[in-house]
């Protein structure tokens, strides 16, 4: 394989959602951008977007409105992504990416100033800010109590209809279920399969026959999320045409659809608009005097003037757990975290205060440059977004989507400012 050298104006390291958002944010700013890493994450992502639903943690306080819930967060924790951006460049960064969704013929609904009740695989509900178009068609039929039915696939793992109704009896009692064969397949069954072969409108028509007859006396027709892939809407049209009712969809446990329909939708999104996608790992990066960064891959290297860290925690290993610290392995940034290994967790899993490991990561100023221990800037031309920030429980506060936008587009605002 012959050695390959590129240059960028930006480097992007990581492709999860922290990652994508800032090559989007970028390339309205007219920069030449690189972005390496898998996309892969993206398919555990259930579609929901959250950016504030519970604080403090140690009391489990549940917000209606995630904007009072920020307010809070920020008054009592001055280091949190959040602390670093206003509401305005919150929901201009919001406002921003929905907008670019919808041109992928992604739609998100939402509602101004709320949170929403998603309904999970398991049942249960989650706060969360917006959902895709076709699971808030099932959030807004639970809020207004209408008689639903909810289909359910033999050899589907890891969905039971059955399950959901008994678990929202209270929340949604008008709400059956039924227990079917997929067309013209048996044994075990994956979403994603499932999701290709209704692409067919043939296949689709099958589907459809087999409920006709019971879905007449309900006002909804509700899925596991399997309504097609690349033309999901273009799917859900159809099957409600033929059913005569509104359709919607619950995620199913990962690989989810919803994430993987946004991976897919991204991925040819920016693509699209000139950013380079390389689904390599950077695996050392140097400094480089004249041109800024050197990043090697391999034989491969890439020149770049700035680069934006969106490598994500310990799945992604953009943090790396060793048997006595926490470390950031290609830059060697220093990082918050506990004194000792022995403060990463507390003594019960379930514990009310959360595990300290979840607030370890890169300390980052207003602009989102990694800081050291003395608040000075590392470097300035590097930055750090998404969740291998610090002081950022995002999984516990549900605020992942939003720190992941938000930051990104902090980050992407300060280099154009520059």
């Amino acid at each position: 394989m012959s050695k390959k050298t590129e240059h960028c104006d930006i480097l992007i390291i990581g492709s999860g959602l922290a990652g994508l958002a800032a090559s989007f944010f970028a390339t309205n700013k007219g920069k030449t951008i690189i972005q390496t890493g898998n996309t892969s994450s993206l398919q555990f992502h259930s579609g929901f977007f959250d950016i504030m639903a519970v604080h403090p943690v140690q009391t489990n306080q549940v917000w209606e409105n995630p904007w009072e819930g920020i307010d809070k967060l920020r008054q009592d924790n001055s280091n949190h992504p959040y602390a670093f951006l206003t509401k305005e460049q919150l929901l201009k960064a919001f406002g921003k990416w929905f907008e670019f969704l919808s041109q992928l013929n992604i739609h998100y609904h939402y509602l101004k100033d709320q949170n929403i009740p998603a309904i999970t695989t398991i049942g249960t509900q989650k706060m969360t800010h917006a959902v895709p178009k076709c699971i808030w068609t099932g959030i807004s039929a639970m809020m207004q109590h209408k008689k639903a039915l909810l289909v359910d696939f033999e050899g589907l793992k890891g969905f039971s209809g059955k399950q959901i109704k008994e678990t929202l009896s209270q929340a949604w009692p008008e709400l059956e279920t039924i227990r079917i064969s997929f067309p013209e397949t048996s044994g075990e069954l994956h979403a994603a399969h499932l999701a290709n072969a209704l692409e067919s409108e043939s296949t689709q028509k099958l589907l459809v026959n087999t409920i006709l007859a019971r879905a007449q006396t309900f006002d909804y027709i509700g899925f596991p999320s399997i309504l097609g892939g690349h033309h999901h809407l273009t799917v859900c049209e159809n099957i409600e045409k033929m059913i005569g009712k509104p359709v919607f969809e619950i995620p199913t446990l990962p690989p989810s659809m919803p994430g993987i329909r946004l991976r897919n939708a991204l991925t040819y999104g920016l693509t699209q608009k000139g950013v380079q996608l390389c689904q390599k790992t950077v695996n050392q990066v140097e400094p480089d005097g004249k041109y800024g960064f050197i990043a090697h891959m391999g034989d491969n290297k890439i020149f770049a003037k700035k680069i934006i860290l969106a490598a994500g925690r310990f799945m992604g290993k953009g943090l790396i757990a060793n048997r006595k610290t926490i470390e950031e392995p290609l830059f060697n940034l220093p990082l918050h975290q506990p004194e000792s290994r022995r403060e990463w967790h507390q003594k019960h899993f379930f514990s009310s205060a959360g595990h300290e490991i979840h607030q370890a990561g890169v300390r980052v100023d207003q602009s989102f440059r990694p800081v050291g221990n003395d608040n000075r800037v590392i470097n300035e031309n590097l930055y750090a977004i998404g969740s291998i920030l610090s002081h950022n429980d995002w999984m516990r506060h549900k605020c992942g989507s939003g720190v992941a936008i938000g930051s990104a587009f902090g980050a992407i605002s300060h280099i154009d400012s520059l």
